[in-house]
């Protein structure tokens, strides 16, 4: 099935360097489109998911997530409004078929449906790209379609281009930059604290849990979704011991950072690792889900030699709610 996609050329870059001079094209098959088709598609999904997605008519994507019905997420994914009858969610490949299977079971009392499209997804990292792209970009947080694909402005360096049917012919040709890892998407993301559910995470974590309330993926105020009432619980009356940190550590050559790999600290089990990525040689770097006061002591994996964790600043800030 994705075979039939067009051939990209070969990545030369590895790993992201701290500047980023010259825009840096990343072909994003690590995720898959899921596509929602039919009149009622924005309805469905407004009373699916935790963001809000009236917003999609001012020409905004959206971060957000489906929830089941206690709250813990099927999926997480990014939006936008491909055309008047379709809307797009960019999913992690490992979970596509379960995520659609999740739409599906209440998708069928709506006039819409929900597929996985062979969509060319492409990322585009550096300050550069804004004045070298051949089609124009919109401002941050939005959705541009006139070009004929929906380009989502994610950061004021980081966009998202959506290729379906017809554009992935021409388009991939006229993208200017060098190609980066698959890989090299997540590591950018990571560092900005943003987390995602993979196949080894489906239905363990809740909206929270992500810091998903902290970078505009939960709406409180959109009114009832699948699982919302556990999610506005947490959010109202429960008191927030544990948040996810970004980190980095060196681990031995053959250890590997996994979800749910155990943080240790001084009293024991502090949390566990979420999504992580491999840097240069054997450091790591990760996002953990764990106790707040943990980062002010010292902690370590629960792999071999126990590698020391060296706690890095979050690009948002994380709020005292222990208190």
């Amino acid at each position: 099935m994705w075979s039939e996609l067009p051939q990209l050329p070969a990545p030369e870059i590895d790993l992201l360097p701290d500047t980023i001079q010259h825009p840096v094209l990343v072909n994003l098959s690590d995720y898959r489109l899921i596509v929602i088709t039919g009149p009622d598609g924005e309805k469905f999904l407004q009373g699916q998911t935790t963001c809000d997605f009236r917003r999609l008519e001012q020409h905004e994507w959206l971060r957000g997530a489906h929830c089941n019905a206690k709250g813990r997420m099927h999926s997480t994914f990014v939006a936008a409004k491909i055309d008047d009858q379709q809307i797009g969610l960019r999913v992690h490949a490992s979970i596509a078929e379960s995520a659609l299977k999740a739409l599906q079971k209440y998708i069928v009392f709506s006039k819409a449906e929900a597929r996985v499209h062979t969509a060319l997804l492409v990322g585009v990292l550096g300050d550069a790209a804004e004045a070298t792209l051949p089609f124009s970009l919109p401002d941050v947080g939005h959705c541009d379609t006139s070009a004929g694909f929906p380009v989502l402005k994610l950061e004021p360096h980081a966009t998202e281009i959506w290729l379906l049917d017809n554009a992935q012919a021409g388009i991939p040709d006229q993208l200017p930059g060098v190609w980066a890892q698959p890989a090299c998407w997540q590591q950018y993301f990571l560092e900005r604290g943003i987390a995602e559910v993979t196949a080894e995470s489906v239905e363990e974590l809740l909206p929270q849990e992500l810091n998903y309330q902290l970078i505009d993926a939960v709406s409180f105020d959109k009114g009832c979704y699948t699982g919302q009432e556990i999610v506005a619980r947490m959010h109202y009356r429960a008191k927030l011991k544990k948040h996810l940190y970004l980190a980095e550590a060196d681990l031995s050559a053959d250890s590997r950072l996994e979800f749910g790999v155990d943080v240790v600290g001084e009293k024991g089990n502090v949390g566990k690792v979420i999504n992580a990525t491999r840097l240069e040689q054997n450091r790591w770097r990760l996002l953990a889900l764990v106790q707040d006061d943990a980062t002010q002591n010292s902690a370590h994996l629960a792999v071999a030699g126990q590698p020391i964790l060296t706690w890095k600043p979050l690009p948002y800030a994380i709020p005292n709610e222990s208190s």
